[in-house]
């Protein structure tokens, strides 16, 4: 059986500072020393800042302003989805670091050596330590696309981190940094409210079986018991569910919870107990109340759908990692049919880990070869292969000779944009082919 195993996701921690200027990137040193030392700035300088943030990374200049850019972006989200909302004010110190790693490893190694911590089994982390705080990921081998939900994720962390402190609930923080952390960057445009078919499915399946969390449980449990679940392996549907529970509170019942969820904020920014929060902006006064509101959250979870955007996003991923195991293989798909039974041969299967839940894509399974429709995409969407264009120079089509460029993958009728798969070359190895999930 062939298979293919990704994982990103990361812990949480603090949150940045509005700095100025535009980020270079400190990729062109020598690769020499320790990353920390690769990466540290000329005597007599400092590190560079984008908007929010002071960048430390050894990616190439675009590649760090891209990310940098992203994550501005998305600041500039939350404070309009939370701040502007509800007046909430800052309670707790900034930690505006960012630390970009080319390669695993030496993500590994710094958080080791400079900051005693185990980055072990993560894509990324926002943390804070006595020696040091700060967000930090690694890209090497990961297509952009996951890299983008572990820092939209662990940014809103460190965001909450500097309104809230320690005081916001795990449900509501991780709930809210996964309904952060599935929304879709499209220039500088943030398509929010999305949700992946995997786990829709799987917060459908567990109202209708019964083995949801029940809301008392899940809204009394503190960060012990939430990190104990973590580590024991069996923290899966509290993600899940928070995340579903964050997406009832904004858009469940046309948006009629809304401004309470909004005047919960506020009072939690106030230094409100959660559970009093909750209560107080719900009128949740006794455990029956909370009991009737729980039934509305899961006749809510039983009809939610997915959103097309970040579903064909996935698609086009789960797509991606079956043709590149293909063709390896010596196999040339001309189109998503002789690729779906090339798969199948293959008895491929996709496997990705993001913060406390495992998802399994099968080639078996006929919907992950399509794409769900939503309120805004009405129309059927399809995925269809594009021929690349012929190799430019010797040294190219040698390249090309020796190891072909598997076809690019877009969509058609998605709405607000199509995507498609992007294949490059690894820069240490040309033969290594990789992918990123781009807007047409």
């Amino acid at each position: 059986m062939a298979a293919v195993t990704t994982s990103a996701f990361g812990l949480f921690a603090a949150a940045p500072q509005p700095t100025c200027g535009a980020p270079p990137s400190t990729a062109s040193q020598q690769a020499v020393g320790t990353w920390w030392d690769r990466t540290a700035p000329p005597v007599g300088h400092k590190l560079p800042n984008s908007r929010y943030y002071t960048i430390r990374s050894d990616l190439i200049p675009a590649q760090t302003k891209q990310y940098a850019d992203h994550l501005d972006t998305m600041y500039g989200e939350f404070t309009k989805q939370l701040v502007a909302q509800s007046g909430l004010r800052k309670r707790s110190p900034d930690y505006p670091n960012v630390l970009m790693f080319s390669k695993q490893q030496d993500y590994l190694d710094t958080l080791r050596t400079q900051y005693a911590i185990d980055g072990t089994g993560s894509g990324g982390m926002f943390f804070i330590s006595p020696r040091g705080a700060g967000l930090a990921f690694w890209v090497e081998g990961l297509p952009k696309q996951r890299v983008e939900h572990v820092i939209q994720h662990e940014g809103f962390h460190q965001f909450a981190y500097a309104f809230f402190g320690n005081e916001m609930p795990p449900w509501l923080n991780e709930g809210l940094a996964e309904f952060f952390g599935e929304s879709v960057v499209d220039g500088t445009s943030v398509i929010i409210g999305q949700a992946s078919p995997q786990v829709v499915d799987q917060v459908r399946k567990a109202v209708v079986q019964e083995k949801y969390i029940p809301f008392m449980n899940l809204l009394q449990m503190d960060d012990q018991r939430w990190s104990a679940n973590v580590h024991n392996g069996s923290a899966g549907m509290q993600y899940m569910q928070s995340w579903s529970m964050v997406h009832f509170l904004v858009y469940g019942e046309e948006g009629r919870y809304g401004p309470s969820f909004t005047v919960m904020l506020k009072l939690l920014n106030d230094g409100t107990k959660p559970f009093d929060a909750m209560r107080k902006a719900f009128s949740l006064a006794t455990e029956p109340d909370v009991l009737r509101f729980e039934s509305k959250w899961k006749e809510y979870a039983k009809v939610a759908k997915p959103g097309a955007y970040v579903a064909a996003r996935g698609r086009l991923e789960f797509l991606a990692e079956g043709l590149r195991e293909v063709w390896s293989k010596g196999g040339r798909p001309k189109n998503v049919e002789e690729l779906k039974t090339a798969m199948r041969d293959l008895k491929f299967q996709y496997t990705s880990s993001s913060h406390g839940y495992v998802t399994k894509l099968d080639a078996a399974d006929d919907i992950n070869f399509a794409v769900p429709d939503d309120e805004v995409n009405t129309k059927p969407v399809t995925i269809e292969f594009v021929v690349n264009k012929p190799a430019k120079g010797t040294k190219a089509k040698k390249l090309e000779e020796q190891s072909p460029t598997p076809p690019m993958l877009r969509t058609r009728n998605l709405r607000p944009n199509d995507v498609g798969v992007s294949w490059y070359r690894s820069s240490s190895d040309p033969t290594q082919l990789n992918y990123d999930i781009v807007v047409n």
